[in-house]
């Protein structure tokens, strides 16, 4: 009897053990499922698509270096990628089921498109939605969430296109002008007057402020909607755009006037040239102009004006008629290991946020300057000693909090590449270099446009 008891015992030590392993598995298979994150048992290595821009690449490895030291067994392949190229292969590389485990983009690409069916939701996998959007101010959230109203993508920074004018801080000294005295069109009339310095034969030596890049394209909506006219420009229900009226008018007249004026010369050429070169005092750009060219020549010293309103100083800011925000989002392919590692990854971007964006701001030179989205990492700016600030965390926190609150973005379903790089701006350097007049110009987009929403819509 006491063998067959002590028998009986063991099989039943062993029953209990076999169930205890199969249902521990099978809560831990539950547990990864429902959101819990681990990390990686074995060595993984992630891929990640961003954008090919020297500031960017060296800030990201600067922050991987950090990252891996804390997570030896998470590697993380940056793969530099140009931005026409990341923008092509973008949509195309998921729907074929080859895109990489991290990939940056812009949020403005998803407009009209489902993320559920993209990515993986960072919602709830790292935390609720309330909790989320006490990190991430809620404007920039809105292409990222999915139809079933969680959030597939961590929006992060703007370069926050078109928000003011980079400007060579000697040639404003040696001019006399004080930056801080900027606040309307007048005085960047004024300004880039005082600036502009010409050959013997009277042309252009130097622009007072150059108009040679795209975002003028998005100062040029920005500014018909401080004239009050977004629901004259752009209907959404009908999907149809309208340049012919005033406002846009008033716009382009006003850009125009610094090359009938003599101030601005056209032919200047690629801004990323001719600026540094000193072609031109001002460019009107984002703040990430600062970082970038400050990498690129980092004898110059240049600093930033924030766009004033349009027409006068009493009218309202409005800026990000087309605005980008720079996101990163994780495959929805990813499993076991790689999948903790990659949501890891995105925990400590969001929770710890000083960690990364502290990096372009505190370099020297600055590998980027330009507004975050990160509410918890401004409120850390706010707090911090002014002997611990600098200027580019200084310039972040006035974009962001000026800059953020003013953003409207139109309800497009064009995407920025091409509204704004494709079809806007072309258009308008064919008016500064007089090949086509403005009422030409205006009825061509309202034109174009209307029918490539109207495509989108069907």
């Amino acid at each position: 009897m006491k063998r067959k008891t002590l028998i009986s015992f063991l099989v039943v030590v062993l029953l209990i053990g076999l169930a205890a392993v199969f249902f521990a598995g099978k809560e831990k298979k539950a547990a990864v499922e429902e959101g819990a994150i681990t990390e990686p048992e074995t060595q993984v290595t992630l891929d990640w698509w961003f954008q090919d821009w020297t500031g960017g690449v060296n800030w990201n490895k600067d922050f991987i270096a950090k990252f891996e030291a804390k997570h030896p067994n998470i590697k993380i392949n940056l793969i530099p990628v140009p931005f026409d190229d990341l923008y092509a292969k973008f949509i195309p590389s998921i729907a074929q089921g080859n895109e990489p485990e991290l990939m940056f983009g812009y949020d403005e690409w998803l407009s009209g498109k489902d993320v559920s069916k993209l990515f993986y939701p960072l919602t709830p996998s790292l935390m609720s939605i309330e909790e989320f959007k006490k990190y991430v101010y809620e404007p920039p959230l809105k292409n990222v969430t999915g139809s079933d109203g969680n959030i597939y993508g961590y929006p992060y920074v703007t370069g926050a296109n078109a928000f003011g004018f980079t400007y060579h801080k000697d040639l404003f000294r040696e001019a006399g002008i004080d930056p801080a005295s900027i606040k309307s069109w007048d005085d960047i009339k004024a300004a880039a007057k005082k600036l502009t310095e010409y050959n013997p034969d009277g042309s252009i030596k130097r622009s007072g402020i150059l108009f040679s890049y795209t975002e003028t394209a998005n100062a040029f909506l920005d500014m018909i909607q401080m004239q009050g006219a977004r629901d004259k420009v752009f209907n959404p229900q009908t999907h149809e755009w309208n340049f012919n009226i005033p406002e846009a008018r008033k716009a382009m007249e006003t850009f125009k006037w610094f090359v009938d004026n003599k101030v601005y010369d056209p032919t200047s050429g690629d801004p990323f040239t001719s600026f540094p070169n000193k072609l031109g005092a001002m460019l009107l750009i984002g703040p990430w102009n600062v970082g970038a060219t400050m990498t690129n020549f980092p004898e110059l010293d240049v600093g930033y004006i924030m766009m004033p309103p349009f027409p006068d100083p009493n009218r309202k800011l409005v800026l990000g008629s087309i605005v980008s925000y720079g996101t990163l989002f994780v495959s929805k392919r990813v499993t076991g290991d790689k999948r903790n590692a990659a949501l890891i990854f995105m925990k400590e971007l969001i929770t710890n946020p000083a960690e990364f964006l502290d990096i372009p701001f505190y370099h020297d030179p600055p590998y980027w300057v330009g507004a975050v989205c990160n509410k918890k990492y401004v409120e850390e700016l706010d707090k911090r000693p002014e002997s611990q600030m600098n200027e580019y965390t200084k310039t972040a926190l006035l974009v962001t909090k000026n800059g953020l609150p003013a953003v409207n973005p139109l309800e497009t379903k064009i995407s920025e590449p091409i509204i704004i790089r494709q079809v806007i701006y072309p258009e308008m350097e064919k008016v500064f270099l007089g090949k086509e007049s403005i009422d030409d110009m205006l009825r061509y987009i309202t034109d174009y446009l209307t029918n490539q929403e109207k495509q989108l819509a069907d």
